[in-house]
């Protein structure tokens, strides 16, 4: 647990409501479609999702809802008629962060079949340095057919996708029954992962798992909230889920012992 006197607050964000209803833009962008559009058909995990303004809410709190279509839907994804619509958000172009405190307040989707996902991708993925050596920190990543399991990866050039680093903890609940705090404390050559204020997990640099290996971790990175349904990391859809939610209460980033920064492209 980590003393609250050493946490100045850098940046936080509570989804108040905007005239369109939608994330606000100063931070914000949705991402679109099935993936197709940037190379990545099912966002390249074999998602059955189409991602769509209409799937985001903001009106204090973030309600990112995954629905089941039916009859012929208007969106055409890779494999025909989209199936599922739900919303995908980023803030790249617009907010980056380096090290600090980064935490989440969400409330999971239940379902077998939804993949929520708090993550963050390098901001020199926009620079030409493609995926996975620009780096991804999976601050949580939820499978449904797991409700009460929280875990997170790091991913890089050498140990990405499956063979990415990862750890697992159980939370005594179900994690859609109620708000959760998600967060990692995040310095130079090191990344740890809190539940509800709890360590549960600590990845560094010196360790044997990173030896010889592509640490792309002490720069700028962004954000992207979303959820997914179906692919390769949550496997098949339950046939009688017609919708779920993810929630998200509020955002925080802190500047710790001193440590943290938050870059805006306004700035």
């Amino acid at each position: 647990m980590l003393s609250s006197n050493a946490k100045t607050l850098l940046w936080s964000e509570e989804f108040l409501p905007t005239p369109d209803g939608q994330p606000n833009s100063k931070f914000w962008t949705p991402d679109l479609g099935d993936g197709s559009q940037h190379g990545l058909v099912g966002w390249g995990n074999h998602e059955r999702e189409f991602y769509t303004t209409d799937s985001l809410v903001a009106n204090n709190g973030l309600t990112i809802t995954a629905a089941r279509e039916h009859g012929q839907s208007p969106y055409e994804a890779y494999y025909g008629p989209a199936e599922w619509t739900s919303g995908k958000i980023h803030t790249n172009g617009k907010v980056f962060f380096k090290y600090g405190y980064l935490e989440i307040s969400a409330k999971m989707p239940a379902g077998i079949g939804t993949w929520p996902a708090l993550w963050l991708l390098g901001k020199n993925i926009s620079e030409g340095t493609a995926w996975p050596a620009c780096g991804e920190i999976d601050l949580f990543e939820g499978n449904g057919a797991k409700p009460q399991t929280i875990q997170g990866t790091l991913h890089a050039a050498g140990y990405a996708g499956e063979f990415g680093i990862t750890g697992f903890h159980e939370s005594t609940s179900d994690l859609s029954e109620d708000f959760n705090r998600y967060a990692i404390n995040w310095r130079e050559d090191s990344i740890e992962w809190f539940f509800n204020d709890h360590s549960f997990q600590k990845f560094t640099r010196d360790q044997d798992d990173f030896a010889g290996k592509a640490w792309p971790f002490n720069e700028y990175f962004y954000l992207i909230i979303n959820q997914a349904i179906g692919g390769w990391f949550v496997g098949e859809v339950d046939p009688l889920l017609q919708s779920s939610k993810l929630e998200i209460a509020h955002i925080k980033h802190f500047m710790i012992d001193g440590v943290g920064e938050v870059l805006e492209a306004s700035a």
